[in-house]
Order: C-alpha cells, then sequence, then structure tokens
C-alpha cells in the first residue's frame, strides 16, 4: 500500500475520531451492566421491551410514545453498525499489519 494511501487512510480516521469526540462521554462501569444487557437488540432488553410495547402500548412509560422509542431503537441500531462496520475495518487492518511484517521479515 502506498504511504499516500497510508496517509489518507490516518487523516480520515482522525476526523472520524475529531467527530466523535463531540458526541462521547465517558461510561461509568455500573452503566456498563445495563448496556451490554442493551446491545443485543434481539434478544436484549431493549428488543424485548420493543417487542412488548408492539403488543401492547401499556408496557410503555407514559412519558416515552411508541414512535419515540422506535425511533430510539433506530438510533441504537445505526450505532451497533457503525461499530460492527468499525470492527471489520480493524480486522482488515490488522491483517494488513501481519502482511508487513510477513514483508518485513522476508527482506530483512
Amino acid at each position: 500500500m502506498p504511504q499516500a494511501t497510508i496517509d489518507q487512510i490516518n487523516a480520515l480516521l482522525n476526523e472520524v475520531k475529531d467527530i466523535l469526540d463531540d458526541y462521547s462521554r465517558y461510561i461509568l462501569t455500573i452503566d456498563h451492566g445495563w448496556l451490554n444487557e442493551a446491545e443485543d437488540n434481539k434478544s436484549g432488553l431493549l428488543g424485548q421491551a420493543y417487542e412488548l410495547a408492539l403488543k401492547n402500548d401499556e408496557f410503555l412509560p407514559h412519558y416515552l410514545t411508541f414512535e419515540r422509542f422506535g425511533t430510539d431503537i433506530q438510533y441504537f441500531t445505526d450505532f451497533r453498525n457503525l461499530l460492527d462496520l468499525t470492527s471489520h475495518i480493524q480486522e482488515k487492518l490488522w491483517n494488513i499489519t501481519i502482511q508487513s511484517a510477513g514483508l518485513a521479515r522476508k527482506n530483512k
């Protein structure tokens, strides 16, 4: 991979990181337990709550509309998809890193 391409990827990833800095906040350790339960949209806490609300909106708190809950679920799903995408990118970067180590080893 040409150095210019490496530099371009680095700049783009730093730009993404800078954008995320504006929205990211520190998550307390105690919050991680609940958030991990919410992680799996199909079988996790959020998915189960959404399925119950679909069947009977009486399960929703009075301050939460079904439409808002659907929007919030979609927001969560969108970020979960972004996380999956970054995992694929990380895997590809690791594969390239291993390949570059192999090149360095061959050329010694």
